[in-house]
C-alpha cells in the first residue's frame, strides 16, 4: 500500500504522520512524507525573500520533524517538499501523479495565509482525490 501523508507540522498533521507510522510497522506501508510551503515562486517573484525563505523553513522543518519519527524506528520513507499557493492542489496531484492508495492527513492545519487562500485544504482533498482520504482528528 503506498500512504501518501501530508504535513505542515501541526498537532492535527502529526496525528496522521504516526497513523502512517503505524501503518508502516503493521502493514508494511510504503509512506512518502509531503509538505507544502505556501507561496509561488512564479506567481510570487515580488514576494521579499525573506518571507519566501521563512515559509519554505516552515516547510522544510515540518517534514522533518515528521521524517525523525521514521527514523528513530529505522523505517525508510520518502520525502516531498513543494511549493504552492493551494496547497491541496499539489496533494491531489501528486497522488494522482505516483498513483497512491491512501492521503493521510489532519482535519485542520495551520492557519494564517494558507487558509485566508484556500479555505479547508482537508475538504478540498477529500472532494478531489483520487484515491482514499483518511482525515485524522
Amino acid at each position: 500500500m503506498k500512504v501518501l501523508t501530508a504535513t505542515d507540522g501541526s498537532e492535527h498533521s502529526m496525528k496522521a504522520v504516526k497513523r502512517a507510522l503505524e501503518l508502516a510497522e503493521k502493514e508494511g506501508a510504503e509512506v512518502t512524507l509531503m509538505s507544502v510551503a505556501y507561496f509561488s515562486k512564479s506567481d510570487f517573484d515580488d514576494m521579499p525573500p525573506s518571507i519566501q525563505e521563512k515559509l519554505e523553513k516552515q516547510a522544510k522543518d515540518a517534514l522533518n520533524s515528521a521524517k525523525a519519527i521514521f527514523d528513530g524506528k529505522g523505517i525508510k520513507i520518502k520525502t516531498i517538499l513543494e511549493t504552492g499557493v493551494v496547497p491541496a492542489n499539489n496533494i491531489i496531484r501528486r497522488a494522482k501523479e505516483d498513483k497512491f492508495d491512501l492521503i493521510l492527513m489532519g482535519r485542520t492545519g495551520l492557519t494564517g495565509i494558507e487558509r485566508a487562500m484556500t479555505g479547508s485544504t482537508a475538504a478540498k482533498v477529500v472532494a478531489h482525490a483520487p484515491c482514499s482520504v483518511s482525515i485524522i482528528q
